[in-house]
């Protein structure tokens, strides 16, 4: 099926994760190989994400139902390697093409702003505690570095967890703290970090004395931390 084929409802509905596994993998399919069908998704994702960001969905409980595909290993190594995929592409469309603002006339402040320009800024954002939420961004996260490292190509990369994508920044919470701890090892461009607010919310609400992975920060705020770097030209992927 053409890309043009393809409706907003339908690709928003792939975004949700709400298609049949077989409608999920012929997207998935269509997206690697068409740069205007990714450019499409790029867009409807990213708009999407800003709708989230200015407006989170505080107390929902976590999704019960399994996402339509989640079957076997395979279909998940396919759906996670398409989806990383497009986080590459959105990463190049949203950060090889800098906006070309007035420079200023202090040449050290010229220079860093030169510097900032060359250099690839990615914020990654989760909000859910849904375990395959948390396994994409590791995967698309250890993707983008892996290809700027292979590239030589400079990158600054953060991961911002807020809401109950707090959970995985979590010490004896988070499902993956030892892939969290070789990443940030690995990767001394990347950072972690917690909401404080979201932190704070859920000391009160649950009693719990959460304690955050040691590899992760604490800001005041996930959303407006996420606001100041898309302000400043950071490329901004919501999982």
């Amino acid at each position: 099926m053409s890309e043009l084929h393809y409706s907003d409802d339908q690709l928003n509905a792939f975004i949700d994760h709400e298609l049949s596994q077989a409608e999920q993998l012929e997207i998935l399919q269509a997206a690697t190989d068409s740069d205007p069908l990714r450019s499409r998704l790029v867009q409807l994702q990213y708009l999407k994400a800003l709708t989230r960001a200015a407006y989170p969905l505080t107390g929902q409980p976590s999704r019960q139902q399994p996402r339509a595909w989640t079957g076997g290993g395979f279909t998940r190594y396919l759906a996670a390697a398409a989806m990383g995929a497009l986080s590459l592409f959105a990463v190049h469309s949203m950060t090889d093409q800098a906006p070309s603002g007035a420079t200023s006339p202090q040449k050290p402040l010229a220079s860093l702003d030169q510097m900032q320009q060359a250099q690839t800024r990615v914020v990654f954002h989760i909000s859910s505690d849904n375990r395959d939420d948390a396994v994409l961004l590791l995967d698309q996260v250890e993707l983008v570095l892996q290809e700027h490292r292979a590239s030589g190509r400079p990158l600054r990369l953060e991961v911002v967890a807020n809401n109950q994508g707090l959970r995985l920044m979590q010490q004896n919470r988070s499902p993956f703290p030892e892939r969290i701890r070789q990443l940030s090892e690995t990767y001394p461009n990347l950072v972690f970090a917690a909401c404080g607010s979201t932190l704070e919310r859920l000391t009160k609400a649950t009693g719990e004395q959460i304690q955050i992975l040691p590899e992760a920060v604490i800001i005041r705020s996930g959303v407006s931390y996420i606001t100041r770097r898309q302000q400043t030209g950071w490329a901004y992927i919501k999982v």
